[in-house]
């Protein structure tokens, strides 16, 4: 009787074990025939730059002659509009398909979505034999959402990553994480240099994932609760300058996390200014400003070095250095034609930049504007 008990375990034991091991693979197998080794057939889900890097080495390993290639082949999904993925999958006479776009069952056994910014539908998710995964430039939970990579600057952090993640119907970087890795920011990074990076990476570790889907689907676990934060989409103006409220080190971090992106940009008098570049804080550090100007001036006031050639702005707490800025109708000049054409000519206690928080309601109503045109002109 005993024996026969232990036995009746063993089989309970396998059967849940088998269990376990078919949904956890992917909630979406519906099969035994359900092909579990590479190559690959692959849909491919992105727009930009970034996801322009992982399309190229998923493309390059499709034509590759190598035995142990991963890549059968790769269709891709694509706004209509132009866009650096559409432009590298004509040249390469991949299929496009045209967002949105429902994909047939069983027809690819994964999909791959890197920067690509719109909601799967859940009848697409679940026609690919293993889902869809996405490559995703954070360590997540932590900055979730559209803008991961400015948020990382903005906010300091010394180090993030990319995170590959099942998609999850109806809800965006949620998923269980299959892969992670870090990355260290170098000092004074910039977004568009940390793009550049997080872009190899993320293709990196998708092909690493490919090599062994099935394993990393079936040892996925759900993202932890602690350490969640949310980026979210940066508007363009945000990227004006309060000079009372900013400190001279989020002013540089944001210099550093939109250049590129969005204007950074104050005003003189009632003109725009957008700043093109900004002196780094150990070159502000050794100016010593603060001991060449009367401690009562207010932040927004201007001060021309005309030693270093920068132009100084008081801030919330200390200086922010300016090399070249742009001008309505003038384009780019250096700091000292700057101060050469503006503020030489006013009284010293006029020389300030603002916020101009009057126009942001009336700058914002302009972008409006040249949003609804431009559908005019797809």
């Amino acid at each position: 009787m005993f024996n026969f008990l232990k036995c009746l375990d063993r089989v309970k034991l396998k059967v849940c074990f088998s269990a376990h091991r078919f949904f956890t693979i992917n909630s979406f197998l519906r099969n035994k025939n359900c092909k579990n080794q590479h190559p690959w057939k692959i849909v491919f889900y992105g727009t930009d730059d970034l996801s322009k890097v992982t399309l190229d080495a998923l493309y390059t390993n499709s034509i590759s002659s190598i035995d142990s290639k991963i890549v059968d082949e790769v269709d891709v999904v694509c706004i209509k509009w132009d866009c650096p993925v559409r432009r590298y999958a004509t040249c390469n006479n991949l299929t496009v398909y045209t967002w949105p776009y429902n994909l047939p069952n069983d027809a690819y056994d994964v999909g791959i979505v890197v920067s690509f910014g719109h909601m799967l539908p859940t009848d697409s998710i679940h026609a690919c034999k293993y889902g869809i995964i996405n490559a995703h430039p954070s360590l997540l939970p932590r900055w979730r959402g559209a803008a991961p990579i400015i948020h990382t600057i903005l906010n300091g952090d010394a180090e993030t990553g990319v995170t590959i993640t099942q998609v999850s119907p109806n809800k965006f970087d949620v998923g269980k994480i299959l892969m992670q890795e870090k990355y260290i920011i170098p000092e004074g990074c910039s977004a568009t240099a940390l793009t550049r990076e997080l872009s190899k990476v993320a293709s990196d570790l998708i092909m690493k994932t490919l090599r062994n889907l099935p394993y990393y689907v079936e040892f996925s676990y759900p993202q932890p609760k602690e350490g969640a934060k949310y980026a979210r989409k940066i508007k363009p103006e945000q990227g004006n300058i309060n000079w009372e409220q900013d400190s001279s080190l989020f002013i540089y971090r944001k210099y550093k996390a939109f250049h590129g992106f969005f204007d950074i940009y104050t005003f003189w008098k009632n003109v725009r200014i957008v700043v093109l570049e900004f002196a780094t804080p150990d070159v502000v550090e050794k100016a010593n400003v603060s001991t060449l100007v009367e401690p009562s001036v207010q932040p927004g006031f201007c001060y021309f070095h005309k030693k270093r050639k920068i132009l100084f702005v008081k801030c919330q707490d200390n200086w922010c250095g300016i090399l070249s800025v742009k001008i309505p109708k003038r384009g780019k000049i250096s700091a000292q034609d700057f101060y050469n054409g503006f503020i030489s000519k006013e009284e010293p206690n006029k020389c300030y930049f603002h916020a101009n928080n009057k126009n942001v309601e009336s700058y914002k109503s302009i972008l409006l504007y040249q949003k609804i045109i431009s559908k005019f002109y797809w």
